[in-house]
């Protein structure tokens, strides 16, 4: 369930497995979280430690993505995130803690609504946080039964899309 936003997008944080799921394999759940982050009813956040981590998931050999395939989707994300910064993501100590803990944090530095997770042990933590915690299905259908005015991404020129 996501808190009463007032009629704003809520903001949320998506882990990258959420993220690659909506990129590459598009349907469903996934392709309305795309719509969703692309037409404003969401306003997806990022830091420095999770830019870097989508980046490096889809570099993995295993996905057989060309490098200009990678900065096409990487395209398809990046301009629409809320850029946060999160300082304990920034020391050098923070590569040897679990990638999870970088996703906590940012949502903890944003105020995010909700933090969406394909992390089971993930998923199980919400009752410890201030934000909810939710699979990609549940995280839509919450989105769906809100009343949500999107902000649209601005144009290069000032202009909304």
């Amino acid at each position: 369930m996501l808190p009463d936003t007032r009629g704003k997008p809520p903001r949320v944080v998506l882990d990258t497995s959420v993220v690659v799921t909506a990129l590459m394999f598009g349907g469903g759940p996934a392709a309305r979280l795309r719509s969703a982050w692309q037409t404003g009813l969401c306003r997806p956040m990022a830091c420095k430690a999770t830019a870097l981590d989508l980046g490096a998931q889809l570099a993995h050999p295993h996905l057989g993505l060309t490098a200009n395939e990678q900065q096409t989707l990487l395209g398809d994300y990046l301009p629409y995130v809320l850029k946060v910064r999160v300082p304990q993501a920034d020391q050098p100590d923070a590569r040897d803690e679990p990638a999870a803990l970088n996703y906590v944090r940012l949502a903890m530095a944003g105020r995010a609504h909700a933090l969406v997770s394909g992390d089971a042990p993930m998923l199980g933590l919400e009752p410890r946080f201030p934000f909810a915690v939710l699979a990609l299905d549940a995280f839509i259908k919450a989105l769906d039964a809100v009343d949500i005015t999107p902000i649209p991404k601005p144009s290069r020129y000032g202009l909304a899309y």
